[in-house]
């Protein structure tokens, strides 16, 4: 994701601490409802968001010299082909966050709750983390917002392969590596979305909701929509 905004520049010390303090918060959040030890669920947690923000630098840069330059500038600019390269960010970006999950998470999982609770953590930590490198030079009202709120934007974007990873106990290894496969797919089609969203005047703000409130509605649906129901978006209804 790009810088959305400048003013006095962020930056320095100050602007690590402010990350650093709500990346703490968002730690702490994240790992409240996880079973087991909190502190090792965090550790990991920590470990696997810089490891994902780390996997999708590298595939930045892979593509840079494949000749693929993917600027926000060319995003922002709103043609229809922009879209194209707002999903290829997002196919990144997930695709860095599950690698990220699949290395924090501990090898028995412990259930459900810390699987989620791992997920979170990861996508918090990679969201501060990206964004304390990103908006070096924004503003400080845009910035320090971006840093509070992005971890929830990662979060629900990374929902639909963490509820794929929480259900794939029992199927086949080929139809488990379906499943999570097309659960990236679509994670990374709501954040291109949402990302070629922002950089559109008018209806980008509505649109960018949209991208974010699906996965939510969807959580919200596994729990509480009527069993007979569930198949239809591929809900198995276990609690979280």
């Amino acid at each position: 994701m790009g810088t959305f905004g400048h003013g006095v520049g962020v930056g320095g010390p100050s602007w690590l601490a402010v990350c650093a303090g709500l990346g703490f918060v968002w730690v702490l959040v994240a790992t409240s409802r996880a079973e087991g030890d909190h502190l090792a669920t965090a550790l990991r947690g920590i470990l696997g968001g810089l490891a994902a923000l780390g996997v999708a630098s590298i595939g930045y840069g892979l593509l840079q010299l494949a000749g693929l330059q993917l600027r926000w500038s060319w995003i922002a600019a709103g043609s229809w082909p922009a879209l194209g390269a707002a999903g290829v960010v997002g196919l990144v970006e997930e695709g860095a966050k599950l690698f990220g999950v699949a290395l924090a998470v501990p090898p028995s999982r412990k259930g459900e709750r810390t699987l989620f609770g791992t997920t979170l953590t990861v996508a918090s930590v990679f969201a501060v983390a990206e964004a304390a490198v990103a908006l070096q030079g924004a503003g400080w009202p845009v910035a320090v917002t971006r840093v509070a709120f992005g971890p929830v934007a990662h979060g629900l974007l990374a929902a639909p392969f963490a509820v794929a990873l929480a259900e794939v106990a029992g199927l086949s290894r080929g139809r488990a590596a379906l499943r999570v496969a097309l659960a990236v797919a679509l994670a990374a089609l709501l954040h291109g979305f949402a990302d070629f969203c922002v950089a559109q005047a008018g209806w980008g703000q509505a649109g960018f909701a949209t991208a974010l409130l699906a996965p939510a509605l969807w959580l919200y649906a596994r729990d509480r929509l009527p069993v007979p129901f569930r198949w239809v978006a591929g809900i198995s209804g276990r609690n979280p």
